[in-house]
């Protein structure tokens, strides 16, 4: 039986690709650095170990690194801080925003990817201030890509998935401040990128559905209903594939409002009547008067 040690598992996962080693560790280490840990000469830390599997297309769920006990205190912080930001918790996200500013002060920049992207989370949720989301935005994803814009996609780089939820809120941002051809364009990059690159795991389960909500919504926007209904029914067949419940409901919304625009009306009452039905389990009550108050004034469908 063959035995595997970190550096081996990197470098064979990464020829059998076909990536450089200028691809894999671009703004995480350097190429150099990278050649150390595949050899064996160079142990790497949880934090960039962990961006070079998902450079890679993939989560570490093989190796372990040690780390020490600040570094496990940071993790924590950060993956709460993260929790705190899906959750909308906009008191908390203020309270451990102030603790991982704390943790960070003096580590990498790499480090404080995630607490910059929280700050511009809170910008907007808090605020309203889409300027200043956008700043933090931009000073996080240029730690990793210093050659991205924030507008026009780097299709020939690899991805972290700190990365593509970075340059998620970015794009919806840019929806936010009408610029939705930006936004399409972005996530359209991210949809393709993930069906392409990154292989089934948790964190894609989790990400590419909301990919796919916003990209169903957008395209509504700009009246281009056929595409909205496409992008939506292959994000309701991923979740049911995957058992992500979270876009589910707000998929068959989305083949709802879309049928409705085609003028399915039949297939419309039904995807609309599903997601009235699995808001209600939710208990997510004003969604549910929402759209049944929607249906009724745009389109006089009772639902």
């Amino acid at each position: 039986m063959a035995v595997y040690v970190v550096g081996d598992f990197l470098r064979e996962t990464r020829l059998r690709k076909g990536y450089t080693q200028e691809e894999v560790s671009y703004g995480i280490c350097t190429p150099a650095s990278l050649s150390r840990i595949e050899n064996g000469a160079q142990k790497p830390g949880r934090l960039i170990l962990e961006k070079l599997f998902e450079r890679l297309g993939t989560e570490n769920n093989l190796f372990n690194s040690f780390v020490s006990k600040e570094e496990m205190e940071l993790y924590l912080e950060i993956q709460t801080l993260i929790r705190n930001v899906t959750d909308g918790d906009l008191q908390r996200i203020e309270e451990q925003i102030d603790i991982v500013d704390r943790l960070t002060k003096n580590t990498s920049e790499l480090e404080r990817q995630s607490l910059f992207w929280a700050k511009g989370e809170l910008a907007t949720q808090k605020y309203g201030n889409n300027g200043k989301a956008m700043e933090y935005l931009m000073k996080a994803i240029q730690i990793t890509l210093p050659d991205f814009d924030g507008k026009n996609p780097l299709r020939n780089h690899l991805l972290t998935f700190d990365e593509i939820t970075i340059i998620n809120s970015i794009a919806v941002r840019h929806a936010e401040n009408t610029s939705l051809l930006t936004a399409i364009q972005l996530d359209m990059w991210l949809k393709e990128y993930m069906e392409n690159r990154v292989v089934d795991g948790r964190m894609k389960t989790a990400k590419y559905p909301m990919i796919l909500y916003n990209l169903s919504c957008w395209f509504g926007s700009e009246h281009c209903h056929k595409e909205a209904l496409d992008i939506a029914n292959q994000g309701v067949d991923f979740c049911v594939k995957y058992g992500n419940l979270v876009a589910f409901p707000r998929l068959i919304l989305n083949q709802g409002i879309a049928s409705v625009e085609l003028g399915q009306i039949d297939n419309a009452k039904k995807y609309l009547h599903q997601a009235v039905t699995i808001f209600e389990t939710m208990k997510r009550m004003d969604t549910v008067e929402y759209i049944t108050t929607w249906c009724r004034n745009e389109y006089q469908i009772e639902i």
